[in-house]
């Protein structure tokens, strides 16, 4: 008996991960480190509702030549809407 095919067999497949509560006005930050065995990027969301209080997420392992981009969205189904007041991004 054989495996089923696989849609994503021979690249990466991130899915997406709930990092914390929804709220009227959600901070999002991204944490961006190199594995230092690997070089593998990891990448962790963190969220708050109040700009002090941080939500950890999960962490998305990228291969060591990844080119990192970033892209902001929302996913809320049908007619939802996201409105993003600023992006900054900066280094440690």
């Amino acid at each position: 008996m054989s495996a089923p095919p696989q849609p994503s067999a021979g690249r990466p497949a991130y899915g997406s991960m709930t990092v914390g509560p929804p709220a009227e006005t959600t901070w999002l930050r991204l944490r961006h480190r190199i594995a230092p065995s690997t070089g593998e990027h990891l990448l962790r969301a963190y969220t708050s509702r109040d700009g002090r209080t941080w939500t950890a997420g999960g962490t998305w392992t990228l291969p060591q030549d990844s080119r990192i981009r970033i892209g902001l969205g929302a996913m809320g189904g049908s007619g939802a809407t996201a409105e993003f007041h600023y992006v900054r991004v900066q280094r440690p």
